[in-house]
């Protein structure tokens, strides 16, 4: 793709978002549905079981990661091997490189925040097109000329380097290096925009007295972004804060001028699904890919639960806005009903139960062992009031529980530091082990 072509297409896809109407944009998914089902009906083995003849998605079945998985070898369009790409993957993490695989394909190896593997292939025509996406989408504000970013991640990937504009140079840092470390590479590099995970930006932020210039925005991705690491961001960097929603599945999600996060509808075809909670709004989603067709993403169940928000957004743009991403659907706290049956304390609420009781807590991470035992690992400041603090994490423990008419088990709180995923290194801070 020439340089010309790459900066057509970005202009296209940031005029989709400005631009379009709910006609056009639902008139652009059913074409696209219906090119990508001819497309594996042709190439994908999994899917030529399909009827003939013109279908809806509803004729497709449904999958998650663990089927992508066993059906990976029949699933791809370009008879791939999963375990090969694996392999080439991790050799590929070891030696520290960016080749590509047999054909141009770019392979990314994913833990996910369960643990369980995902494989991510991409060709080189998606790889750009790619690129092209998260440029169009990236959220930063207009006028910062050059960019110098930072982009983390826990390892490299060729298709995170692709977007690449005049004026912009990305450097790429493994985010479990030390802080320190990586304050001195921003330092050496003059980065002016930071990106990573949101437990990454606040240790860079709570040592922002060693940076050596000011950011021109920050960027959070691959964790949930809660309000108040949201707000002590803004106030630690006096910079604008970017939220993208991307994960193995796709580019989801983007900040819009208004900051607000809308769905990628043009790239992704989001169905909802209802998950027996009071708030509608709340919802599985099953994602549909409308371009990639190496590895298809049809009818794919995300772990994630979505909150959505029916009012139209500022901005202008009719792509749905999402209100919370309240995390995984796993980590939903299960409660007692007063009648014997469960109810459910979504993560953001758990979240907002810890983080709203005292400024003076630095990390957290819940953990409900047992629908009768929670654990609440608090890291405060120095000289902070733990009882107090304790007591009131506790009190709106109790009240949200009580509000969606659940019995709250016993909480017991420690000092210990929040565990991060050993393979993939995210901080999930809310988590239940049953």
């Amino acid at each position: 793709m020439t340089f010309l072509e790459r900066a057509l297409l970005v202009a296209r896809l940031r005029h989709r978002f400005q631009t379009w109407d709910r006609e056009r944009l639902e008139h652009h998914q059913t074409v696209r549905v219906r090119f990508l089902l001819d497309q594996v009906r042709e190439k994908s083995p999994f899917y030529a079981r399909l009827p003939k003849g013109e279908i809806g998605l509803d004729a497709v079945p449904v999958i998650d990661k663990s089927v992508m998985m066993e059906n990976f070898d029949i699933i791809n369009t370009a008879g791939l091997n999963g375990d090969a790409l694996v392999a080439f993957k991790i050799r590929q993490e070891r030696e520290g490189h960016l080749d590509l695989f047999d054909g141009g394909y770019s392979v990314g190896l994913s833990s996910g925040t369960t643990g369980s593997r995902g494989l991510t292939v991409l060709s080189k025509a998606e790889r750009e097109s790619y690129g092209c996406l998260i440029w169009a989408r990236s959220g930063l504000p207009r006028g910062i000329w050059p960019i110098r970013l930072l982009f983390t991640l826990r390892t490299n990937n060729a298709a995170f380097m692709q977007p690449k504009s005049p004026g912009t140079q990305t450097t790429f840092a493994d985010y479990t290096q030390p802080p320190e470390r990586l304050i001195e590479l921003i330092n050496a590099r003059r980065i002016n925009v930071l990106a990573g995970p949101p437990s990454l930006l606040r240790m860079i932020a709570q040592r922002k007295d060693t940076l050596d210039r000011p950011f021109r925005a920050v960027v959070s991705y691959a964790e949930v972004l809660d309000d108040a690491t949201a707000q002590m961001l803004r106030q630690a960097f006096r910079a604008p804060l970017v939220q993208l929603y991307q994960c193995s599945e796709g580019f989801i999600a983007t900040t819009c001028k208004a900051g607000n996060l809308h769905l990628n509808e043009d790239i992704i075809l989001v169905q909802d699904e209802g998950v027996g909670h009071p708030d509608a709004q709340v919802r599985n989603v099953i994602l549909t890919d409308l371009y990639r067709i190496t590895q298809p993403i049809i009818r794919y169940r995300l772990n994630d639960l979505l909150e959505f928000d029916p009012a139209p957004c500022p901005c202008g743009s009719c792509f749905r806005r999402i209100r919370v991403i309240h995390g995984r659907a796993d980590d939903i706290f299960h409660l007692s009903g007063p009648d014997g049956e469960t109810r459910y304390l979504f993560p953001d609420y758990v979240r907002r139960s810890i983080n709203q009781a005292s400024g003076d807590i630095l990390e957290y991470q819940a953990i409900q062992h047992s629908i009768d035992d929670i654990e609440i690992r608090l890291v405060l400041k120095s000289g902070a009031n733990r009882v107090e603090i304790e007591r009131a994490v506790a009190e709106n423990l109790a009240w949200r529980s009580d509000a969606v008419g659940g019995l709250l088990g016993q909480v017991r709180f420690s000092d210990l530091a929040p565990e991060r995923n050993p393979t993939s290194g995210k901080l999930i801070r809310v988590v239940r082990r049953f």
